[in-house]
Parts: structure tokens; sequence; C-alpha cells
């Protein structure tokens, strides 16, 4: 290392605990000395700060492992805790020859997972699911594990499956996004199987998605939609993950799955409807509930043959009395009846950005939880990453409050 050598991703998150201090007088590392000199004799040979010169790839696993706030104290001198260095470790390895940003990977690979052998977990018959949405449980989440999720007198975790997709709409491997590298589709279910093992090891139901994601997508860039032209290559591609994706969920006993979140979001009504009733019979083997999530369409979805219709209700402060989640929550509701779907559930709930006004968030969130509350069976709060613009998170803000007094409502807290 001394001589400029490149660590493996092991190595890396080996050594990444040792960038912070171990307490007062213990001797801890400077980041800005000279391997083998003494930063504190006068007139000593400088570096500079490695997270103050970083490269744009490196930059970007630093923030996609510890969060924007964390990377820019590092730049400043911040010694990280062990649990930060850890996190970041990986990312002073190289992916190997080629790799995308040169000799230094944005995300460590991931592609040596190996699958968790499931648990006798089942799935518990609770009558209200009452958890935080968290997409894969990175370091920028405002929770970093199940006892956190538990704390706040939730049951339930909701998950996202990263489906990639390239410019011609074809999903695509290798894939780099949120925190992940994924080599192919294997690796993909391996990482999230394993992170849906760990959840309902604690004691925690599950809820996952399937969320199409550009497969190089920079940190700090805005998602790119699927461009309707290319909306048909992507589902064509779809129904082979799809496949897997459902034998994941059996294995590892998932409470609750959306074959993809808001599908008429990304998909357009009509091949939403489409695809939502094609994949149905690929979904028979999967023992849980099936999700139909759904943005908010003005066309007439049909939601026959799931079990649960997902609200998506995230207006915070944005949206108010008499406006557009007030229309669209009866909508829904409607439509479930209509299709003889036996449940609704607020599957993703609150905001997006940061609440400007806080006193007129509460009110929109109680009325809008208050709409359901007689016959929902599920809220699922959003919980924004920290690298999102603006992010608005659970703990410690006002949103956790009002978390914990819905638990307290619900008795589970």
């Amino acid at each position: 290392l001394t001589q400029g050598y490149q660590p493996t991703a092991e190595e890396g998150a080996a050594f990444g605990p040792c960038m912070a201090p171990s307490g007062p007088g213990s001797g801890e590392p400077n980041l800005t000395s000279e391997a083998g000199s003494d930063a504190s004799t006068p007139g000593a040979d400088q570096s500079p700060n490695p997270f103050a010169t970083a490269e744009p790839e490196l930059r970007d696993c630093v923030i996609q492992a510890v969060g924007q706030e964390t990377f820019e104290q590092l730049t400043q001198g911040y010694q990280p805790t062990a649990e930060e260095g850890a996190a970041f470790g990986p990312c002073m390895a190289p992916s190997g020859p080629g790799s995308a940003g040169g000799d230094r990977p944005p995300i460590p690979d991931s592609g040596s997972c190996v699958p968790e052998e499931p648990g006798d977990y089942g799935r518990p018959n609770h009558d209200f699911l009452f958890g935080i949405k968290v997409f894969q449980l990175r370091p920028v989440q405002s929770v970093s594990n199940a006892e956190d999720i538990k704390a706040l007198g939730m049951n339930a975790v909701s998950l996202a499956f990263q489906i990639p997709f390239d410019d011609e709409g074809h999903i695509h491997y290798p894939s780099l996004m949120f925190g992940t590298n994924h080599p192919d589709l294997e690796s993909s279910l391996c990482d999230i199987g394993n992170l849906v093992h760990q959840m309902k090891a604690a004691g925690l139901s599950v809820y996952i998605s399937g969320e199409p994601v550009y497969y190089a997508l920079a940190e700090g860039t805005t998602p790119p939609p699927l461009e309707p032209s290319i909306v048909p290559n992507y589902i064509a591609d779809l129904y082979e993950v799809m496949e897997g994706f459902a034998a994941t969920a059996e294995t590892y006993k998932v409470d609750w799955l959306a074959p993809i979140s808001e599908p008429d979001k990304y998909f357009g009504p009509g091949p939403a409807d489409e695809f939502m009733q094609e994949v149905r019979p690929l979904m028979e083997e999967f023992g849980g509930k099936l999700v139909w999530q759904v943005q908010g369409s003005d066309q007439r979805l049909d939601l026959r043959g799931y079990d649960v219709a997902g609200l998506a209700v995230l207006g915070c402060d944005s949206d108010g009395i008499g406006g557009m989640f007030d229309t669209y929550i009866p909508k829904v509701v409607a439509w479930a009846e209509a299709d003889g779907v036996p449940e609704v559930a607020h599957v993703e709930f609150g905001c997006i950005g940061r609440a400007q006004d806080v006193s007129t968030a509460k009110a929109n969130l109680d009325r809008w939880y208050g709409a359901t509350s007689a016959f929902a069976t599920g809220l699922i709060v959003l919980d924004e990453p920290a690298s999102a613009p603006n992010s608005q998170q659970v703990v410690g803000t006002w949103l956790e409050d009002w978390v914990v007094g819905i638990a307290e409502e619900l008795g589970f807290k």
C-alpha cells in the first residue's frame, strides 16, 4: 500500500475501519499524513486528503456507501467511525481491468454473492403491515438494520429489487446502480434474497417490488425514464427475470410482492395492464400476496387477480384538501372493490423532498391515512436516501414523531 498497491475489495473492507479513531490517545491514524512519516513532526511531508482529491468514481462510491454529508466531512479531514470505514473500504479497491471508471470502481463488485440458507420464519399472519421503505437498506438510509426499524414500532420493511435497462430498453448486466455492482441476474437475485433473509430472520415481514432503473446510473443524477418507444423491449425481457424474482421471493418467504412498482408510471396504463395480467401465471408458485401498486393513472386499470391494491401517496405538503390524492385514494379503492381485490394498503406513503411546511404535511398525512384506516391492511412510509436531493428521511425528523404516533395508535409501541 505504501508503494501504491491497489488493494482487493476484501482488503479494502478489512482496513476500512482502520480509518477510524479508537479513542483519545490511541494513536489514531491521520488521513493526510504520508505513509511512514510522523504527522506530528514539524516539516513532515503531507499528502493530499484522499477524499478532497478523489476522482469522480471514488467520490461516487464513497457517497453511495456513507452519504453526501459524511463524504463532505471526510474531504475536510473528518475521522470516520469504524462502521463508516468498513462501509467505504471496498471503494479503495479496483474491480479489474476495463471496469467502469478505470482502476477505481464506483461500487464494489457483488459477483461473489453466496445465497443464504432460508430459515423457518414463514409468513406470520399480521392483520396490518406497518413498515418503512428502505430500497436495499444501504448506509444512506436513516435506518441501518432491522432493530432500528423495530424501534419505530414497525413490523415490516419494504425493499426494492432493481431491474436494469439500457438505452434500447433491454435488461442489461453488468449494472451499476444505487450501491450495487452486479455482473448478472443471478448475482442480483442472490443479493436481494440475502437481504430479505436478514430481515425475515430478524422478525420483520417483507414487501418487495421490482424497480426499473437505468443500468449505469451515476450518483446524483435523476434516473432516466423508460421512454415509450423502448418499453416493449423491456417488457419482453422481463418475463425471464420475473420467474427468478418470484422463485427468490418464495424461497425466503416474502410476504407481499409487486412484480413492478407502479407499472402504470413506467410502462403507461395500457402496457401496464397487459403486463400485470400476463405475469401472474409466472407467480403461481409464490405463496405470499401479490400487489398491484398504482401510481395514479386517469385511465381505469385492471387489478383483477391481485391480493392487494397498493396506494402510492407521496404528496407530503405539495398537495392539499381536495387535491390529487384526495381524489386518487377513493378511485383506487373503488377499482379494487369492482375487481374483487380483497385488500387495500398504503404501500408507499409520505414525502418526495423535504417538507417546507411541516404542519401542512402532518395534516395531509393524517387525512390520507385516515381515509383508509378503517379497512387498509398496511402502511409503508418512505425513507428517502440521504443522497437524494433535499431528501425527507424518517429517523431524526418530524416524520419519526408522526410514525411513532401511528405505532402507538396501532398498539405496536
